[in-house]
């Protein structure tokens, strides 16, 4: 662990690593961008669809449009998903220039966020109305704290000069 106790690790990374990490990272990109079209079979986004239309399709979907079965067995999927993108990322911000206190807050964020999401599509389906905003609120704050972990390090890797660092500070 000591590999990400000190500053920026990113930058000194040999080149198939930060390509490994990019590509990763570009997969993961396209991954939430394909969940938009999910979203909209679900919600169906619209240039004049007000919030509250947005919330009844929801609130539609989860209380009527799925079994709870098939709820069951996408949680189930996201269960075992979910947490290995995080602990990726994780790593890879871990190798990031911030320092120590942004990372932990970041890493806080990003894991709160994912359970919190994860467990969202059954708020909806047992709160309605209630607890529908906590499905939108927890994925923009899954998707933040993504790109933060997913950004900074690309960032300090393909931008940043490597500084080796002495025996001393390691």
């Amino acid at each position: 662990m000591r590999e990400f106790a000190s500053a920026a690790r990113a930058a000194t990374l040999p080149r198939a690593v930060k390509v490994l990490y990019t590509a990763f990272c570009a997969f993961t990109v396209a991954g939430i961008l394909s969940c938009v079209g999910l979203y909209d079979g679900i919600v169906a986004f619209g240039a004049r669809t007000t919030p509250a239309e947005l919330y009844r399709h929801l609130v539609g979907y989860y209380r009527a449009g799925i079994a709870p079965r098939k709820l069951l067995e996408v949680t189930h999927f996201h269960l075992f998903s979910m947490p290995l993108y995080l602990l990726v990322l994780g790593h890879l911000f871990l190798l990031s220039g911030l320092d120590a206190r942004a990372k932990k807050g970041w890493i806080a964020a990003a894991i709160a966020f994912t359970a919190v999401h994860l467990f969202a599509p059954w708020a909806v389906y047992f709160g309605g109305s209630a607890l529908a905003w906590v499905y939108p609120i927890s994925g923009v704050g899954l998707l933040v704290s993504f790109a933060v972990m997913m950004g900074v390090p690309l960032f300090d890797m393909w931008t940043a000069s490597p500084r080796i660092p002495s025996p001393e500070n390691s």
